[in-house]
């Protein structure tokens, strides 16, 4: 949730700083960081989602990794290398 609430205020500050700086290319950041903004919160039900369930799919308890694991794993990868980059 940490990750998600940083993505979000991010977002919002970043978007709302290039909207006022004017210009195409700040409109354009203004609408980029507004659709980063947008894809977090749909990510966070779906993923929270996801990571109740990718244990299912374990080979069994001594070896938890499977492909879904890994996807979530990505995706909070990339979530932590925007929120970096915000």
């Amino acid at each position: 949730r940490p990750l998600f609430q940083s993505l979000q205020t991010l977002a919002e500050e970043n978007a709302a700083f290039f909207q006022g700086s004017g210009g195409e290319s700040g409109r354009r950041l203004a609408r980029a960081f507004e659709a980063l903004r947008e894809h977090g919160r749909r990510l966070e039900p779906a993923l929270r989602h996801f990571s109740r369930l990718y244990h299912r799919f374990d080979l069994d308890e001594a070896t938890p990794g499977n492909g879904f694991r890994s996807l979530a794993q990505t995706a909070r990868a990339c979530l932590a290398h925007a929120v970096g980059k915000s």
